[in-house]
């Protein structure tokens, strides 16, 4: 049977014409200009033009996307992003630039960056060869479910995250954005060379076992070794596949954090898509369905609450608090802060039908309620634990964003903790720097506090920062515990925040 397959044009939903009138490319290039470059690029570890002639001699249709960086915070300040999708401020990431399936029939719906978020039949598959990031504490790739049909006669106005794309011809869907298994970071991903920095990989994904096969065998001919083929299943039995009205959208994200060198970090992201290949695998004819199951993923927790390795930590973090206070109480007004469980795990999202806001089983999600900053004397105190010394995180830090763009713009990370919490803590503390106190504020107030900039006349593009009286929240992550993956919500204590206003 001759595949049916569809094009993807740009839905309305409460998204503006305006807004889809610009799409976002770190670098505009042909597809067919990249091939060279490359091929030559990765020509070490295998040959990817030769894969393509395979795969196509082997009854395939291959086309051609990139892999690029998308600096969300930047094209949202150009007017060609509706949010900033909650940008872990000093953290960077990096999206498909997927092309369409061919001869489409019927719209499909998406936002920009045009070609980020798509659509695949049961028999696709995805392949990307890249080099991966140079060194840097943290890097992962994490594939997305992104946008799933409305359920008809569902009221979803007062849904956290809830927004509308398409109409009546590609169907009305909404945003589940929820990750798919187990990411790959660079503590479990198969690559090239000795180094999990700066060598190539390879990654397919599908959602046919047999297709993955026929791909890795194609791999393996090309010169491509197992030891860095990394297969990302997404369960069709789970999901909507397919190019039809109605079916599930879907999306792959990268995260790099704190690279070590920044001008081997901005040579990575400049000349990644030009040291990638991404290729869309389409058999010419329909092939029989060989689903994946959902893969078993590693669980949450080891057991032990990091209260196990600290000494007395309520009676320190209660001084902490009381010394904050008592520093500025006198000349300010305070509302403390608690913070909670941000958002769920993707198959969560996906069965409960809610926005899961691009969740990371690599990380936990801490959130406090919405505040103001009503005048520039205003400020904000972060303390709490410091995950990462007690063992709970390979990093961890505190990101202040702005609504409604949910754009991250003051970060303090774990890094600039040490010492932080000194003078708040009493002398018989032994180990004050298992603790942290950090202020975000307008102008530096000492050597713990981090500048919060405005968003007026900001050279840098206006979601860089905040006005007086915007709504602002706090967010908290700690990535990778002992397990390799986030710790539990359950075995850490939560971090905390003191708004203080000038009175």
């Amino acid at each position: 049977m001759k595949r049916k397959v569809l094009h993807s044009i740009f839905a309305a939903g409460l998204l503006t014409a305006a807004l889809f009138s610009t799409s976002y490319s770190a670098s505009p290039v042909k597809a067919e200009e990249q091939q060279d470059a490359q091929t030559e690029s990765i020509s070490d570890t295998g040959d990817t033009a030769q894969l393509k002639t395979l795969l196509e001699d082997s009854g395939f249709a291959v086309q051609q996307g990139s892999f690029y960086e998308l600096d969300t915070v930047k094209a949202a300040s150009e007017g060609k992003l509706l949010s900033c999708f909650g940008n872990n401020a000093g953290s960077s990431y990096t999206v498909f630039d997927l092309p369409e399936a061919s001869e489409q029939e019927v719209p499909n719906p998406t936002f920009p960056p045009a070609g980020w978020q798509y659509k695949l039949c049961q028999d696709e598959a995805l392949v990307l060869v890249t080099t991966l990031p140079s060194e840097c504490t943290y890097y992962s790739f994490v594939n997305y479910i992104m946008f799933t049909e409305q359920k008809e006669g569902k009221d979803y106005t007062n849904e956290a995250g809830f927004f509308s794309a398409g109409d009546e011809t590609t169907g009305l869907y909404h945003p589940i954005f929820g990750s798919i298994g187990e990411p790959l970071n660079m503590l479990n991903i198969k690559h090239s060379d000795d180094s999990e920095f700066g060598t190539n990989a390879v990654i397919v994904i599908s959602a046919n076992q047999t297709i993955t096969d026929q791909v890795t065998e194609q791999l393996h001919a090309s010169g491509f070794d197992d030891s860095m083929i990394n297969i990302m299943p997404i369960p069709a039995e789970t999901y909507r596949m397919g190019l039809e009205k109605g079916d599930d959208t879907f999306c792959f994200l990268g995260r790099i954090s704190q690279p070590a060198d920044s001008d081997a970090y901005e040579k990575y992201v400049s000349t990644l898509a030009d040291n990638s290949v991404l290729y869309r695998v389409t058999p010419k004819e329909e092939q029989a369905a060989d689903p994946y199951e959902n893969a078993a993923v590693t669980p949450r927790g080891t057991g032990k609450h990091e209260t196990e390795v600290m000494d007395e930590p309520s009676k320190h973090l209660n001084s902490i608090r009381e010394a904050i206070i008592a520093k500025y109480a006198s000349d300010y007004t305070y509302e403390e802060l608690k913070s909670d469980i941000a958002v769920p795990e993707g198959l969560t999202a996906y069965y409960n039908d809610m926005n899961s806001q691009g969740d990371n089983r690599d990380t936990t999600y801490l959130m406090t309620r919405d505040f103001t900053l009503d005048s520039d004397d205003d400020f904000v105190v972060v303390y709490g634990v410091n995950h990462t010394k007690n063992g709970k995180a390979r990093y961890s830090n505190a990101v202040l964003y702005g609504r409604p763009m949910l754009n991250g713009v003051c970060s303090i990370y774990d890094s600039l903790y040490t010492g932080s919490a000194s003078e708040y803590l009493e002398e018989d503390c032994e180990n004050p720097d298992q603790y942290y106190v950090y202020k975000m504020a307008r102008t530096q107030m000492d050597d713990h506090t981090s500048t919060i900039e405005y968003s007026a006349g900001n050279e840098k593009g206006k979601f860089y920062g905040v006005d007086n009286g915007n709504p602002l929240f706090l967010a908290f992550r700690a990535y990778l515990d002992e397990t390799g993956v986030g710790a539990s919500y359950y075995e850490i204590i939560y971090d905390r925040a003191i708004v203080f206003h000038k009175k």
